[in-house]
C-alpha cells in the first residue's frame, strides 16, 4: 500500500510539472512599450522648431494585423514638448476620444495628437515635418510618466 501511495504522489507531481511547462507564463505579463520621437520642422511658420516626446502602450494591445489603432481606451499615454511645455495625453483637444496612434506591421506609423481648439490637422510627417521615431531600450532611465510645465 504504502508503494502505490508513493508512485500515486509521483504521478502526481510528474502531471503537474508536465502542466505548468505547457503553460506560456510570459504572455500573462504585459510589457510597456516605448517609443521616443523628434519633429524636426523644416518648412512653414514653424520652420527651424524641434519638439520631442515619447509614447506608451502595452505590448498585449499589439495584435500583429498589418495595421492597427491603440487609443487612450486601449492605455496610450503620450507626452509632447512643445514650446518647451510638456503636454500629456489628456491635453489633446479631444480627450478622450484622442490621440491615436496608428501601427503598421507593429511599429508606429502616425500620431494623431492635437493640441488646438481650431479643426484637426495631421502633422506627424507632413511636408515639412519630419519624425524620427526610435524604440527606448528596456533598460533605459529616461521617464516614463510626462513631466508638467515648462522645461528647462
Amino acid at each position: 500500500m504504502k508503494q502505490k501511495i508513493n508512485k500515486r504522489y509521483i504521478y502526481q507531481q510528474i502531471f503537474i510539472t508536465l502542466s505548468l511547462s505547457i503553460i506560456p507564463l510570459n504572455s500573462v505579463c504585459a510589457e510597456p512599450v516605448i517609443y521616443d520621437f523628434t519633429v524636426n520642422v523644416t518648412e512653414g511658420s514653424l520652420k527651424d522648431n524641434t519638439y520631442d516626446g515619447f509614447i506608451i502602450y502595452d505590448d498585449e494591445t499589439v495584435t500583429g494585423a498589418e495595421e492597427e489603432m491603440i487609443t487612450v481606451e486601449d492605455g496610450l499615454k503620450v507626452c509632447m514638448n512643445f514650446f518647451n511645455k510638456n503636454y500629456d495625453e489628456t491635453k489633446d483637444s479631444d480627450y478622450p476620444q484622442y490621440p491615436q496612434l496608428i501601427l503598421k506591421d507593429g511599429k508606429p506609423e502616425s500620431l494623431d495628437f492635437w493640441l488646438e481648439p481650431n479643426p484637426r490637422r495631421q502633422w506627424w510627417n507632413k511636408n515639412g515635418w519630419l519624425v524620427t521615431v526610435t524604440q527606448r531600450p528596456e533598460n533605459s532611465n529616461l521617464p516614463v510618466n510626462c513631466p508638467n510645465g515648462v522645461t528647462p
